[in-house]
This record gives C-alpha cells, sequence and structure tokens, in this order.
C-alpha cells in the first residue's frame, strides 16, 4: 500500500543501529525507559510525518511512501548512504590547541564542540594538536527502523493542529482551537495563552501559514487570533470597586 506524498500521518518508531542493536531514537515512552534512553524534557508520542516533507531519514519516508500501512507493525534497514551518509575520512581533522582555546573551547575526549559552523566529537588530545571528528555520529551506519503509522489525519482542521502542535511538543493538540471557512478559502487559527508570549511566536505563525499553502493548498488567508481576556478574579474586584 502507497502512502501519498503530503499525507499526514502519526507515526510510532523504534530505529536501532544494525550491528550493535543500540536503541538510537524512539517515540515510545517505555521502550526509552526500559533501555535507559529516556529522556525527562522529551515529549514520548506518535510524529507527525508528512510524506515527502524530508524530515526524517530518507530510508525510512521512502519506505513509508511505497509500503506503508495503518496499524501494521513493519522493519526496513536504511543504508548509511540513505540515513546520516557514509564516513568521510576528510571531516576527521588536526586542530590547533590555540585556534580552540581562542574560541573558548576545552577540549575533552568524547566532548562534543562547535567550530566555525561545524559541530564534533573530540577523539584525541595531544599535546597541542586535538583530533575531532566532524562526521555525524551516526555517518557510516546501517539503521534497523520499525515503525507502524497510528493515524492518517484527513480532516483540514486537524492537520493545521499538528502543524502547531509539532512547534510547541508541550502544548496538547486539541489546546488549539482552528475554524475553518470554506467559503472564503481561509483558516482562523486562535492563539493558546501559554504561549503568546513567546519570543519566536510570530516567526512560528509565518512559518506554519506557508506550510498550510504548501502542503493542504486549498486556502489563501490564515488568520491569527491572540485573545488577552482579563482573569475571573481581576473581574471580580472590578465588580466590587463599582
Amino acid at each position: 500500500m502507497a502512502i501519498p506524498k503530503n499525507s499526514f500521518i502519526l507515526v510510532d518508531y523504534v530505529i536501532r543501529a544494525k550491528e550493535t542493536g543500540e536503541l538510537i531514537e524512539t517515540t515510545i515512552e517505555e521502550i526509552a525507559k526500559k533501555e535507559n534512553r529516556y529522556e525527562a524534557d522529551r515529549i514520548y508520542e506518535p510524529l507527525l510525518v508528512i510524506v515527502g516533507e524530508n524530515r526524517i531519514i530518507q530510508g525510512l519516508e521512502e519506505h513509508i511512501e511505497n509500503f506503508g500501512e495503518v496499524g501494521k507493525e513493519l522493519q526496513v534497514e536504511v543504508p548509511p548512504e540513505k540515513a546520516y551518509g557514509v564516513r568521510d575520512p576528510s571531516k576527521v581533522k588536526i586542530v590547533g590547541m590555540r585556534e580552540l582555546l581562542k574560541n573558548n573551547i576545552v577540549p575533552e575526549v568524547g566532548k562534543t564542540v562547535e567550530l566555525n559552523g561545524q559541530i564534533g566529537i573530540v577523539k584525541a588530545v595531544t599535546g597541542g594538536r586535538v583530533l575531532i571528528d566532524f562526521n555525524h555520529p551516526l555517518a557510516g551506519k546501517t539503521l534497523l527502523c520499525t515503525y507502524k503509522i497510528v493515524k492518517v489525519v484527513e480532516d483540514d482542521a486537524e492537520k493545521i493542529k499538528h502543524l502547531l502542535h509539532r512547534r510547541y511538543r508541550r502544548v496538547p493538540v486539541e489546546r488549539f482551537n482552528v475554524s475553518i471557512d470554506q467559503n472564503s478559502n481561509s483558516v482562523t487559527i486562535e492563539i493558546p495563552k501559554e504561549i503568546l508570549l513567546d519570543r519566536d511566536l510570530q516567526l512560528v505563525k509565518a512559518i506554519v501559514a506557508e506550510e498550510i499553502y504548501r502542503f493542504i493548498g486549498k486556502y489563501n488567508t490564515v488568520v491569527y487570533v491572540e485573545r488577552f481576556e482579563r482573569s475571573a478574579e481581576a473581574v471580580a474586584q472590578s465588580q466590587k470597586a463599582e
């Protein structure tokens, strides 16, 4: 069964390194806890995948698009070139200690560092020279991906809620109030009060509007409503004063 491009699906997955069986990533809290990979600040829930968006590793997305089936657990082996790339020896570099210290970096073996916009892992420190591997930590690894499509999201308002939710994972999907006017081809979104003061809100609104146009396509206008209401306590105090 093929899943068409631009489909909105919710996916649970477990990704492991083929050679060692090491858990790389999962959306399932129980598995993360069982294998001591649980992150307390992470939200564990099915991931929104828009087929063709290329936000997940290529090999997994291709398998979903060509063989995905709702409710069925599937597995795909993903080679490095369709995961995090093959290892590139030229990305393992020797850097002078003086240059690192100049950039406020104190090198230690195993430490992740950022230098000139590149992220790498310190492999060795010898005298005044430091060996840094700028390959992705998973480069060269074949991955085993087990996944299940939990749901295909069909309703446009629900799709929009999930677009917002993936930017604000701690705000439940149902907290986003979305209404659609088919006559004017417009979407109205009421912003939940808990994110009204978020400093990135204006950027998120612009991005989500463009995603609506790109992936849903049938709407010409997106309107955001920001509602600041007096608290019940303030209203009560005002009434008393009168």
